[in-house]
């Protein structure tokens, strides 16, 4: 008999896709999501760029392209509510040390069906032609992290998804007579522990963090720091998406 009951760790994006689908489309009696931030969506999801693909950015892996292409459409059409179109969408190809040239990037956006043509002159001026080989405009869109929050409760609350916030996972382990034993601190500061047939680890940065018993450690995962610049731009660079491939 296949398990009917799942716990899904981590309340970004993915993991409210995935309790979703478990629970309107795969009928599970009980899905619950754990979030150990007090509202949906608040990390990854959140400050990831705000980027929905269309293919444009992995010119090295056909099959990456090729699937955000065509899954682009398909999600902003079951998000549209979530999607800003409002801007213009550059991508400038590096002129020194970059693994693709602009006759290469060309090519590679015709062979996934992905709009392409020479930015606008004014655009263009913007780069430094030493620098930069090829300036395109491109189709792709942002999502409002926000709206899609608000999109999320709703989903889960309609499935019937148990939401927890501001808990989290701490350990999991072989529970007795079968399934996995998730320990849990509650915002009160307790410690909870739930058996479960079905375990989701949709925690993105934090996969390496949480330790499974009989399991030989963390997984060896290899992180890099990235930091976010937020600033005022330039008149000529408002709702101007800029993007340099190198």
């Amino acid at each position: 008999m296949a398990p009917q009951r799942a716990c899904i760790i981590g309340g970004g994006f993915y993991g409210v896709a995935i309790a979703l689908f478990l629970r309107s489309r795969k009928r599970l009696g009980q899905v619950q999501l754990i979030e150990r931030e007090p509202q949906l969506l608040a990390h990854a999801s959140f400050v990831n760029q705000a980027r929905v693909h269309n293919g444009y950015h992995y010119p090295r892996s056909f099959t990456t392209a090729y699937r955000s292409r065509i899954n682009f459409k398909r999600f902003c059409d079951q998000w549209c509510e979530a999607i800003d179109r409002d801007f213009t969408k550059i991508y400038a190809i590096a002129r020194r040390n970059s693994k693709v040239t602009g006759s290469q990037f060309r090519r590679f956006c015709q062979q996934i069906g992905a709009p392409l043509q020479p930015a606008p002159r004014e655009l263009q001026q913007l780069f430094n032609p030493a620098l930069i080989d090829s300036v395109f405009q491109v189709e792709e869109v942002a999502f409002d992290a926000a709206a899609l929050r608000r999109w999320a409760e709703r989903a889960l609350a309609d499935a019937g998804v148990e939401t927890r916030l501001g808990e989290e996972v701490v350990a999991l382990q072989p529970a007795e007579g079968g399934g996995i034993a998730l320990s849990s601190r509650t915002p009160a500061g307790g410690l909870q522990v739930q058996p479960w047939p079905l375990v989701f680890n949709c925690t993105y940065s934090g996969l390496g963090q949480l330790r499974s018993a009989g399991s030989p450690g963390c997984f060896q995962l290899k992180h890099e720091i990235a930091e976010l610049a937020l600033v005022d731009v330039p008149p000529p660079l408002e709702r101007v998406g800029i993007t340099v491939m190198d």
